[in-house]
């Protein structure tokens, strides 16, 4: 049995106090005092500290927020806009409403916002030292002609935490994508995304131990999040992903895999794995970058209509492509 987490408007859901520092407070009379007329400055400062509050509620559970890429800690859409968004990064944006002492509803914003996740009503007492958290609507609970919601109907607090956790699990979850379809190569049909080695390496180019290659292209791929952590004067580390395939006999073909660097410094990341994948996701064979290796390389047979993957893997990065001879 399952146990509707919506809430009628006879019973109250918990609430949870999050205590406002003196440093919230001075933040909020910072950006109140940039306004053009004291009811802005007021609706601003009130912003900022429901913002601050929620912010402050995830950073308890250690989930990731942040303030400075949030719409209410820019000045100009501060000034034009009734803005109280936190942004959780690769979630969406989260909107902390103000609520004062016998208010009822909470008026939404008109903005849409294609990432907002939902809301999350602040409670402000007379006492400004302490605000309360009511609980959480999704963007689901609201109609696209809803322009107020009523506290009443609010979910338990919790199913925010459900709700992060879900679209944590979503965005994990690699979406299905057609394979890159090598024999269609040795007809001059190219994916998007794939290109000539020479219009991605220029004068560059790498050259190829051998060159009985029937077709050849070359992907640009990104290492991100904990890759720009080791390397700091680079955002992102770029790969190229080099697939070579030549005919053999009517029904088998060579494949030929190569991983370079397209930046500086020359040198892969140490530890990358290069992996190939049958069918079945099982690990066909896989090759590891050493400490001063420019390049990764595997070659192998694949009979005609046959699918594999080829998996980059770099501390917790997994980057994947699938293909289909």
């Amino acid at each position: 049995m399952h146990e509707d987490s919506s809430m009628s408007s006879s019973i109250a859901p918990p609430r949870l106090t999050i205590p406002v520092s003196a440093k919230a407070h001075e933040v909020a009379r910072k950006f109140a005092a940039e306004q053009i007329d004291a009811h802005k400055g007021k609706r601003v400062y009130l912003n900022t500290l429901a913002v601050w509050a929620v912010h402050r509620y995830l950073k308890w559970l250690y989930i990731e927020s942040d303030l400075k890429l949030s719409n209410s800690w820019n000045p100009v859409l501060r000034a034009l806009f009734d803005v109280a968004d936190l942004v959780l990064p690769g979630l969406g944006r989260l909107e902390c409403r103000p609520v004062l002492p016998g208010e009822k509803t909470i008026a939404l914003p008109l903005q849409a916002s294609p990432d907002r996740i939902g809301y999350v009503p602040v409670q402000f007492g007379k006492q400004m030292n302490e605000v309360e958290l009511l609980g959480f609507a999704s963007v689901t609970d609201v109609s696209e002609q809803q322009e107020v919601l009523t506290l009443g109907t609010l979910r338990l607090l919790d199913t925010l935490l459900e709700h992060l956790s879900d679209l944590e699990a979503a965005a994990r979850t690699p979406q299905p994508t057609a394979p890159v379809n090598l024999s269609h190569w040795l007809k001059r049909n190219f994916e998007e995304g794939w290109q000539a080695v020479e219009e991605l390496f220029g004068e560059r180019s790498p050259s190829l131990a051998f060159r009985r290659a029937a077709m050849q292209r070359v992907k640009r791929i990104e290492l991100q999040n904990d890759a720009a952590k080791a390397f700091p004067q680079e955002q992102s580390i770029a790969l190229a992903l080099w697939v070579t395939i030549s005919p053999e006999s009517e029904k088998q073909f060579g494949i030929h895999l190569q991983v370079y660097s397209t930046g500086e410094p020359a040198e892969l990341p140490p530890h990358l794995q290069l992996k190939v994948l049958t069918a079945t996701g099982e690990v066909f064979r896989e090759v590891t970058a050493g400490t001063a290796d420019t390049f990764l390389q595997y070659e192998f047979t694949a009979q005609l209509e046959e699918t594999f993957q080829v998996e980059l893997v770099w501390q917790n990065i997994y980057v994947t492509e699938s293909f289909v001879v």
